[in-house]
């Protein structure tokens, strides 16, 4: 029984020391300024507070999403926070022959690029009901444009040694009912960019990348889509989640979890147990969806 104490103090100061760990602040505000910064999705929602983080700082920014008035909104803000410049331009993620324009853009406006947010995505909250094409528009959006992006913006990326960060979200650890063709398409986010994060080692090449897994943020779409005070009072802060996204993507992280506790456990549950992990789905988010009607 000693041994098992011993054991089980011995693995809960760990645990602490490895949370103090990744919880420890090691972000200059300075680095970023001047910095050229490009943030997709950024009309409303984490991406247009984002951009406004990068702002704050100095940084230099161009900004896409399809709504030509918001944007023209989030670049006027830009400037009054207090970025060096800010540009947009209105493109539709879904039509991948068009995404590389953002990175001609790039080039054009901002004459490089030292970060790369790609934030965009579609996704709502509904029970799959077989629609293919729609399935096919989602993972244009939500998994190829990404893959698109980084490809084309690979070069400059390289030549400043910059980094991409890659929105994902929590519903690509484990997933949800309710929510199966937007986690299909972060589970393939996860993969590739996994993936593509080794091949860019192997090629020496000193661009990072890090996947940012989001839980439930309390944007304008999400209150929209639940409208739930008790679970909305659960979700994170836009703000918070933005800047959790500016300074995890500055220190080059691999793999950074908001809410940490929301995110983090639950996939370790998952790892463990997936028996475990449909139990808690059935008796905690089944009630939700049945509350929803959806």
């Amino acid at each position: 029984m000693g041994m098992f104490w011993k054991f089980t103090g011995l693995f809960i100061v760990s645990i602490a020391i490895y949370i103090a760990y990744i919880s420890r602040d090691t972000f200059d505000p300075e680095s970023i300024r001047g910095k050229r910064v490009v943030v997709t999705g950024a009309s409303t929602g984490i991406g247009e507070k984002v951009a406004y983080q990068y702002a704050k700082l100095g940084a230099n920014i161009l900004i896409t999403a399809r709504r030509e008035n918001l944007l023209k909104q989030v670049v006027k803000k830009c400037l009054d926070l207090g970025a060096q410049s800010a540009h947009y331009i209105s493109l539709d993620m879904q039509v991948i022959n068009e995404t590389g324009k953002l990175i001609t853009e790039a080039e054009k406006t901002l004459g490089g690029l030292d970060y790369l947010v790609l934030n965009h995505a579609l996704y709502s909250l509904e029970l799959w009901d077989g629609d293919i094409e729609g399935l096919q528009a989602l993972m244009n959006i939500n998994f190829v444009s990404y893959v698109n992006l980084a490809t084309k913006a690979l070069p400059m990326l390289s030549e400043s040694n910059g980094s991409i960060a890659v929105v994902s979200a929590g519903t690509s650890l484990f997933s949800l009912p309710g929510v199966i063709a937007h986690s299909a398409s972060k589970q393939a986010l996860n993969g590739f960019f996994e993936g593509f994060r080794l091949e860019l080692n192997y090629k020496e090449l000193n661009v990072s990348v890090t996947l940012l897994f989001l839980g439930g943020v309390a944007t304008d779409h999400a209150i929209d889509l639940v409208q739930d005070r008790d679970m909305l009072a659960q979700f994170g802060d836009p703000d918070e989640a933005a800047a959790f996204i500016m300074k995890a993507t500055s220190s080059k992280q691999t793999w950074a979890y908001y809410p940490w506790a929301a995110v983090r456990i639950p996939e370790i549950i998952h790892t463990i147990s997936r028996d475990l992990c449909d139990i808690m789905m059935t008796n905690s988010f089944f009630p939700m969806l049945r509350m929803l009607k959806i």
